[in-house]
């Protein structure tokens, strides 16, 4: 049995599937089943890889087909990307479980839920294929083929979660320098509470392209790693599900991926929390400098308030000692109004005033009505003000 786990185009997923069924619609089938020839093929589509799992009963030597040139062959296969490429050989007796493997290479096995003895070097062979030999004692094909299914999820989903390893270690070096650098800026923020607005803005901006390239990572690798922990999670359910038991000093095959798998897994959580712990980070940081530069803001108004309101007074006494001056003009040109109704009076017989000693008396009367008159229209003109 073949199986492989591959991504493909819409155009060539449709290919796979019409090859077994032309009548159905590629896009909305996910499952597919039949056969060609001698050969059984299965066609599954996830949600983001295919897989495809041909195999074949025993028949006679001269009648048995090479599954990986019929693969090439019935299906496009050099128009996918690669992903998971496994062999398993159901065999007749435990003597054969080491025959298809070289002598040198290590081997790890153990029997899985006292049914399958089983074997594997996790080496690809020279076609690209990890090989499985197995040997069923006493099962039904039915429990048989449960098993071959929970070790076929088993190894793609431990290479899908492995998928985000490369992304995580590409990522963790720019990681380095975000933090590197949000550091120096908040070790550059705490020794200096004193910066001037423009210091201040220019610290903000360089925050800012820092959370903008913090934010640039996390957006291109949050779905991978989140992926790759949710294969992770499978990885351990198919692994615990084959029940696996210790053959003698074999070591177990469980053990042996465990023990590779999880320190992948763990950078890759890592590496998640890190970019978590850095968006945070930068989130508190832009705050606390976002509050300086208001609190910055708000004591530059307090200080043009302050300096308004002097420069308010200001005008305001000037205004005062304008409208002062005013009354005095307005007085003198209102007396040298009124002294010609007084020199005309002063000529009449009945006068007992002369004309200088009637605008001398004039004098405060008109004083006091100008400056009645100018209080009043302040009062409106203030009355009327929005």
């Amino acid at each position: 049995m073949l199986h492989l786990a591959f991504r493909a185009e819409p155009a060539v997923r449709r290919q796979f599937f019409h090859k077994l069924n032309p009548n159905e619609d590629a896009l909305l089938v996910r499952h597919i089943s039949a056969t060609l020839g001698m050969v059984r093929v299965k066609l599954e589509y996830h949600t983001e890889f295919m897989s495809c799992t041909v195999f074949q009963e025993e028949v006679a030597a001269d009648n048995q087909e090479d599954l990986v040139d019929f693969l090439s062959q019935n299906f496009p296969m050099g128009d996918v990307e690669i992903l998971v490429l496994l062999k398993l050989n159901l065999l007749k007796s435990d003597d054969d479980l080491c025959v298809c493997f070289p002598n040198e290479q290590r081997l790890y096995g153990g029997i899985l839920r006292k049914g399958i003895d089983v074997r594997s070097g996790f080496v690809p062979d020279e076609n690209g294929f990890i090989q499985f030999s197995m040997h069923a004692k006493g099962m039904t094909n039915d429990e048989i083929g449960r098993r071959l299914q929970r070790l076929v999820e088993m190894e793609t989903y431990r290479t899908m979660a492995l998928l985000g390893l490369p992304e995580a270690r590409k990522v963790s070096a720019e990681l380095t320098n975000l933090e590197k650098e949000l550091e120096d800026l908040t070790r550059l923020l705490g020794g200096s509470t004193n910066n001037t607005q423009q210091e201040s803005e220019s610290h903000f901006e360089r925050l800012s392209m820092l959370s903008e390239r913090s934010n640039v990572l996390a957006t291109n690798t949050r779905y991978r790693f989140a992926a790759s922990l949710a294969y992770a999670a499978l990885f351990e359910q198919r692994l615990d599900s084959l029940e696996e038991e210790k053959v003698g000093k074999l070591q177990t095959m469980s053990g042996f991926l465990k023990s590779r798998f999880e320190p992948a897994i763990a950078t890759i959580e890592s590496t998640r929390r890190r970019q978590d712990t850095l968006t945070n980070d930068l989130s508190r940081t832009l705050v606390l400098l976002r509050t300086r530069i208001q609190l910055n803001l708000a004591k530059g108004n307090q200080a043009q308030l302050q300096s308004m309101n002097k420069r308010h007074d200001q005008q305001l006494k000037i205004s005062q000692t304008v409208e002062g001056l005013s009354i005095v003009a307005i007085t003198y040109y209102a007396v040298g109004l009124v002294s010609y109704l007084l020199k005309a009076a002063a000529d009449q017989s009945w006068s007992p005033l002369s004309e200088t000693l009637m605008t001398a008396i004039s004098v405060p009367f008109v004083l006091v009505i100008v400056w009645a008159l100018l209080r009043r229209l302040r009062k409106a003109w203030e009355n009327s003000a929005p």
